[in-house]
Protein backbone atom coordinates (compact mmCIF):
# COMPACT_ATOMS: atom_id res chain seq x y z
CA UNK A 1 0.00 0.00 0.00
CA UNK A 2 3.00 2.52 1.17
CA UNK A 3 4.44 1.63 -1.90
CA UNK A 4 1.61 2.37 -4.57
CA UNK A 5 1.42 5.86 -3.03
CA UNK A 6 4.60 6.86 -3.38
CA UNK A 7 4.23 6.13 -6.89
CA UNK A 8 1.28 8.20 -7.06
CA UNK A 9 2.77 11.23 -5.40
CA UNK A 10 5.54 10.51 -7.70
CA UNK A 11 3.69 10.59 -11.10
CA UNK A 12 1.91 13.61 -9.77
CA UNK A 13 5.10 15.71 -9.94
CA UNK A 14 6.09 14.32 -12.91
CA UNK A 15 2.54 16.36 -14.76
CA UNK A 16 2.51 19.73 -15.72
CA UNK A 17 0.81 21.83 -13.82
CA UNK A 18 -0.66 24.20 -16.70
CA UNK A 19 -2.88 22.81 -19.61
CA UNK A 20 -2.69 25.85 -22.92
CA UNK A 21 -5.22 24.92 -25.47
CA UNK A 22 -4.20 25.22 -29.19
CA UNK A 23 -6.87 27.88 -30.54
CA UNK A 24 -6.32 27.23 -33.93
CA UNK A 25 -7.10 23.69 -33.89
CA UNK A 26 -9.81 24.37 -31.51
CA UNK A 27 -11.68 26.78 -34.09
CA UNK A 28 -10.61 24.85 -37.05
CA UNK A 29 -12.29 21.72 -35.53
CA UNK A 30 -15.52 23.96 -34.63
CA UNK A 31 -15.96 25.20 -38.15
CA UNK A 32 -15.96 21.33 -38.86
CA UNK A 33 -18.39 20.55 -36.81
CA UNK A 34 -20.88 23.71 -37.93
CA UNK A 35 -20.81 22.97 -41.42
CA UNK A 36 -21.63 19.20 -40.91
CA UNK A 37 -24.39 20.32 -38.39
CA UNK A 38 -26.00 22.53 -41.39
CA UNK A 39 -25.97 19.84 -44.01
CA UNK A 40 -27.57 16.92 -42.02
CA UNK A 41 -30.04 19.78 -41.08
CA UNK A 42 -30.76 20.45 -44.57
CA UNK A 43 -31.10 17.43 -46.00
CA UNK A 44 -33.56 16.55 -43.16
CA UNK A 45 -35.66 20.03 -43.89
CA UNK A 46 -35.28 19.09 -48.14
CA UNK A 47 -36.54 15.77 -46.94
CA UNK A 48 -39.83 16.78 -44.82
CA UNK A 49 -40.74 18.96 -47.22
CA UNK A 50 -40.46 16.34 -49.53
CA UNK A 51 -43.03 14.34 -47.51
CA UNK A 52 -44.94 16.88 -47.10
CA UNK A 53 -45.60 17.98 -50.92
CA UNK A 54 -46.68 14.17 -51.05
CA UNK A 55 -48.73 13.68 -48.53
CA UNK A 56 -51.37 17.18 -49.67
CA UNK A 57 -51.20 15.67 -52.81
CA UNK A 58 -52.38 12.36 -51.51
CA UNK A 59 -54.91 14.19 -49.44
CA UNK A 60 -56.93 16.90 -51.76
CA UNK A 61 -59.70 16.20 -52.57
CA UNK A 62 -59.95 15.70 -56.73
CA UNK A 63 -61.21 18.71 -58.63
CA UNK A 64 -63.80 18.88 -60.80
CA UNK A 65 -64.11 21.13 -63.72
CA UNK A 66 -65.96 23.99 -63.05
CA UNK A 67 -70.20 23.56 -64.40
CA UNK A 68 -71.67 25.87 -66.85
CA UNK A 69 -73.37 28.70 -65.29
CA UNK A 70 -77.45 28.29 -65.21
CA UNK A 71 -79.45 30.44 -67.21
CA UNK A 72 -81.58 32.10 -64.32
CA UNK A 73 -85.47 32.08 -64.88
CA UNK A 74 -87.73 35.31 -64.42
CA UNK A 75 -90.63 34.56 -61.94
CA UNK A 76 -93.97 33.99 -64.01
CA UNK A 77 -96.39 36.82 -63.87
CA UNK A 78 -99.90 36.55 -63.82
CA UNK A 79 -101.06 38.29 -66.78
CA UNK A 80 -104.28 36.50 -67.63
CA UNK A 81 -107.28 35.47 -65.56
CA UNK A 82 -110.88 34.30 -66.57
CA UNK A 83 -114.18 33.62 -64.35
CA UNK A 84 -114.63 29.47 -64.41
CA UNK A 85 -118.39 30.66 -65.15
CA UNK A 86 -118.11 33.61 -67.11
CA UNK A 87 -115.02 34.15 -69.36
CA UNK A 88 -116.26 36.97 -71.75
CA UNK A 89 -117.19 39.39 -69.08
CA UNK A 90 -114.23 38.89 -67.17
CA UNK A 91 -111.28 37.99 -69.26
CA UNK A 92 -110.19 41.53 -70.16
CA UNK A 93 -111.38 42.93 -67.38
CA UNK A 94 -107.67 44.29 -65.81
CA UNK A 95 -109.53 45.67 -62.42
CA UNK A 96 -110.98 42.22 -61.47
CA UNK A 97 -108.03 40.53 -62.96
CA UNK A 98 -105.73 42.43 -60.63
CA UNK A 99 -108.07 41.66 -57.39
CA UNK A 100 -107.75 37.93 -58.22
CA UNK A 101 -103.79 37.90 -58.71
CA UNK A 102 -103.96 39.77 -55.30
CA UNK A 103 -106.35 37.89 -53.09
CA UNK A 104 -107.17 34.83 -54.23
CA UNK A 105 -104.31 33.39 -53.09
CA UNK A 106 -106.08 29.92 -52.67
CA UNK A 107 -105.04 27.70 -55.25
CA UNK A 108 -107.56 24.37 -56.08
CA UNK A 109 -104.89 22.90 -58.26
CA UNK A 110 -101.91 23.74 -60.49
CA UNK A 111 -99.39 22.69 -63.17
CA UNK A 112 -96.09 24.92 -64.02
CA UNK A 113 -93.41 24.48 -66.75
CA UNK A 114 -90.17 26.42 -67.99
CA UNK A 115 -92.62 28.60 -69.67
CA UNK A 116 -95.21 29.68 -66.73
CA UNK A 117 -98.18 27.73 -65.18
CA UNK A 118 -102.04 27.06 -65.15
CA UNK A 119 -103.54 27.51 -62.27
CA UNK A 120 -107.88 26.71 -61.01
CA UNK A 121 -108.10 29.50 -57.82
CA UNK A 122 -110.43 29.82 -55.10
CA UNK A 123 -112.13 33.03 -54.05
CA UNK A 124 -112.06 34.22 -50.73
CA UNK A 125 -115.25 33.25 -49.35
CA UNK A 126 -115.03 29.80 -51.06
CA UNK A 127 -117.50 30.91 -53.82
CA UNK A 128 -116.11 31.78 -57.12
CA UNK A 129 -113.27 29.99 -59.44
CA UNK A 130 -110.94 31.65 -62.15
CA UNK A 131 -108.52 30.22 -64.42
CA UNK A 132 -105.55 32.35 -64.65
CA UNK A 133 -102.47 31.41 -66.85
CA UNK A 134 -98.66 33.11 -66.06
CA UNK A 135 -96.18 33.26 -68.44
CA UNK A 136 -92.41 33.51 -67.86
CA UNK A 137 -91.45 37.47 -69.59
CA UNK A 138 -89.53 37.63 -72.34
CA UNK A 139 -87.67 40.68 -72.26
CA UNK A 140 -89.28 41.93 -69.22
CA UNK A 141 -93.21 41.74 -71.17
CA UNK A 142 -95.16 38.89 -70.00
CA UNK A 143 -96.19 36.27 -72.58
CA UNK A 144 -98.80 34.40 -70.55
CA UNK A 145 -101.65 33.55 -72.82
CA UNK A 146 -104.82 34.82 -75.39
CA UNK A 147 -107.72 32.65 -74.42
CA UNK A 148 -110.67 31.27 -76.23
CA UNK A 149 -113.49 29.44 -74.38
CA UNK A 150 -114.60 26.21 -75.72
CA UNK A 151 -118.44 25.60 -75.75
CA UNK A 152 -118.41 21.89 -76.15
CA UNK A 153 -121.58 19.51 -77.12
CA UNK A 154 -122.46 16.42 -75.63
CA UNK A 155 -121.81 15.95 -71.22
CA UNK A 156 -119.17 19.40 -71.60
CA UNK A 157 -121.91 21.87 -71.26
CA UNK A 158 -121.91 26.05 -70.03
CA UNK A 159 -120.97 24.66 -66.46
CA UNK A 160 -118.24 22.67 -67.62
CA UNK A 161 -116.64 24.69 -70.29
CA UNK A 162 -112.88 24.11 -71.18
CA UNK A 163 -110.62 27.14 -71.37
CA UNK A 164 -107.91 26.89 -73.47
CA UNK A 165 -105.26 29.94 -73.60
CA UNK A 166 -101.67 29.78 -75.69
CA UNK A 167 -98.70 31.61 -75.46
CA UNK A 168 -95.40 32.08 -77.19
CA UNK A 169 -92.62 30.22 -75.77
CA UNK A 170 -89.60 27.89 -75.39
CA UNK A 171 -90.02 25.05 -74.06
CA UNK A 172 -88.13 22.84 -71.57
CA UNK A 173 -84.84 24.66 -72.93
CA UNK A 174 -83.08 26.96 -70.67
CA UNK A 175 -82.62 30.05 -72.51
CA UNK A 176 -81.80 33.80 -71.89
CA UNK A 177 -85.19 35.43 -71.96
CA UNK A 178 -84.16 38.64 -71.24
CA UNK A 179 -81.74 38.85 -75.10
CA UNK A 180 -84.74 37.06 -77.02
CA UNK A 181 -86.74 38.81 -79.45
CA UNK A 182 -89.64 35.62 -78.55
CA UNK A 183 -90.33 32.28 -78.79
CA UNK A 184 -90.93 29.94 -82.01
CA UNK A 185 -92.60 27.37 -79.80
CA UNK A 186 -95.99 27.78 -78.47
CA UNK A 187 -97.33 26.62 -74.70
CA UNK A 188 -101.14 25.54 -74.69
CA UNK A 189 -102.69 26.03 -71.31
CA UNK A 190 -106.57 24.25 -70.68
CA UNK A 191 -108.64 23.76 -67.39
CA UNK A 192 -112.11 23.36 -66.70
CA UNK A 193 -114.36 21.71 -64.04
CA UNK A 194 -114.20 18.09 -64.05
CA UNK A 195 -117.52 16.57 -65.35
CA UNK A 196 -120.35 14.33 -63.33
CA UNK A 197 -118.75 10.56 -63.56
CA UNK A 198 -115.29 11.50 -65.43
CA UNK A 199 -112.35 10.32 -63.47
CA UNK A 200 -109.86 10.64 -66.36
CA UNK A 201 -108.99 13.46 -68.91
CA UNK A 202 -106.68 12.34 -71.35
CA UNK A 203 -104.33 14.26 -74.00
CA UNK A 204 -103.30 13.52 -77.28
CA UNK A 205 -101.68 15.22 -80.17
CA UNK A 206 -98.92 17.00 -80.85
CA UNK A 207 -96.31 13.94 -80.56
CA UNK A 208 -97.61 13.65 -76.88
CA UNK A 209 -99.91 11.41 -74.31
CA UNK A 210 -100.51 12.41 -71.12
CA UNK A 211 -103.40 13.00 -68.43
CA UNK A 212 -104.75 16.15 -67.23
CA UNK A 213 -104.02 17.03 -63.33
CA UNK A 214 -107.54 16.63 -61.33
CA UNK A 215 -108.09 17.70 -57.88
CA UNK A 216 -111.27 19.31 -56.00
CA UNK A 217 -113.50 18.69 -59.11
CA UNK A 218 -111.50 20.84 -61.50
CA UNK A 219 -108.60 19.86 -64.00
CA UNK A 220 -105.74 21.36 -65.80
CA UNK A 221 -103.14 20.43 -68.26
CA UNK A 222 -100.48 22.48 -70.38
CA UNK A 223 -98.97 21.32 -73.91
CA UNK A 224 -95.92 22.34 -75.68
CA UNK A 225 -94.91 22.48 -79.18
CA UNK A 226 -91.73 23.92 -81.26
CA UNK A 227 -94.02 24.35 -84.18
CA UNK A 228 -97.27 25.74 -84.00
CA UNK A 229 -97.95 24.22 -87.53
CA UNK A 230 -98.04 21.22 -86.18
CA UNK A 231 -101.55 21.10 -84.56
CA UNK A 232 -102.33 20.83 -88.55
CA UNK A 233 -101.14 17.56 -88.91
CA UNK A 234 -101.39 16.27 -85.36
CA UNK A 235 -104.00 18.18 -83.35
CA UNK A 236 -104.67 17.79 -79.84
CA UNK A 237 -107.55 15.21 -78.53
CA UNK A 238 -108.79 15.75 -75.25
CA UNK A 239 -110.80 12.38 -74.16
CA UNK A 240 -112.80 11.88 -70.86
CA UNK A 241 -113.67 8.72 -69.28
CA UNK A 242 -115.76 7.20 -66.36
CA UNK A 243 -114.57 5.06 -63.71
CA UNK A 244 -115.21 1.77 -65.70
CA UNK A 245 -112.57 3.27 -68.43
CA UNK A 246 -115.05 3.91 -70.67
CA UNK A 247 -114.60 6.88 -72.71
CA UNK A 248 -117.73 9.51 -72.37
CA UNK A 249 -116.33 12.39 -74.04
CA UNK A 250 -113.86 13.32 -77.28
CA UNK A 251 -113.25 16.48 -78.83
CA UNK A 252 -110.35 18.05 -81.43
CA UNK A 253 -108.50 21.47 -80.48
Amino acid sequence: MTTELKTLMDQAVERPTTFTPDAAALVATGRHRTRVRRAVMSAATAATAVVAVLLIGHLSPTRTAPQPATVPRPAAITDLCAKSDDFFRTANDDAWRRQVVGSWTDKVVEVTDPDGSMTVRRSPDGSQYAYCVAGVPIRGQALGGFGATLINVGIVTRPYQIQRYWSMAYGDTPVDRNSQTGGYGVRYSYAGRVPEGVTRIAFSGLGQHADATIKDGFWVHRVYTANILTGNTDPIYITMYDAAGKQVFKERY
